[in-house]
């Protein structure tokens, strides 16, 4: 008989400790410090998911080819340099010829900048085909757009150019450049933020 009572003592003891584990989690999950650890860890999650879903978004999208030059630009567009070694800009125009591209952008820039037209620095003109020969981005109409190439790859854009013409095509393209590059530029700082 006693052993049939220590039997049921070591079962009430072993269902008590069970009891007692049961409770100290029971008090625990309702705690406020496990909220506020389980509600860190579902931002992170969710933030996580959702950089994820971005950079997923962002990878599976093609860079814009959309807009297509004009047969105008294709056959009159001319680009120029207009300054000096730091304040050089770049100027777009259409123009009949080379000389009438080098005469039409003196004039305008000489009015533009209140100088006359002996003031005007003008250098690299280069007519749209000129363009597209010498340069390397795989969308032809972009490569009016390069100042610069290290071997393949474009090292430098044309920023802030003055569009002496009113072709939406060529503005168009343009935009399309730095809405591309603005998408790379994010791609790039999500892939750095989850390393």
């Amino acid at each position: 008989m006693v052993r049939i009572d220590l039997a049921v003592l070591a079962g009430v003891g072993i269902l008590a400790l069970a009891c007692l584990v049961a409770c100290g989690f029971y008090v625990y999950r309702c705690s406020d410090s496990y909220r506020n650890r389980k509600r860190r860890a579902e931002a992170k999650m969710s933030a996580g998911r959702v950089i994820q879903r971005i950079g997923t978004q962002l990878s599976q999208t093609e860079p814009t080819i959309g807009t297509q030059l004009s047969d105008r630009c294709r056959t009159s567009l001319y680009r120029v340099m207009f300054g000096r070694a730091h304040d050089e800009s770049i100027v777009f125009l259409m123009a009949a010829s080379r000389d009438a591209a080098q005469k039409e952008a003196t004039e305008a820039l000489a009015a533009i900048h209140c100088i006359t037209p002996d003031e005007v620095c003008l250098h690299h003109l280069a007519s749209f085909r000129e363009l597209i020969a010498s340069g390397v981005s795989e969308d032809e109409d972009l490569r009016l757009f390069e100042v610069a190439r290290h071997g393949s790859d474009v090292s430098l854009w044309a920023e802030h150019p003055l569009f002496l013409t009113d072709d939406s095509t060529l503005l168009g393209k343009w935009a399309e450049l730095y809405a591309d590059l603005a998408r790379e530029l994010a791609a790039r700082a999500i892939s750095r933020a989850r390393a």
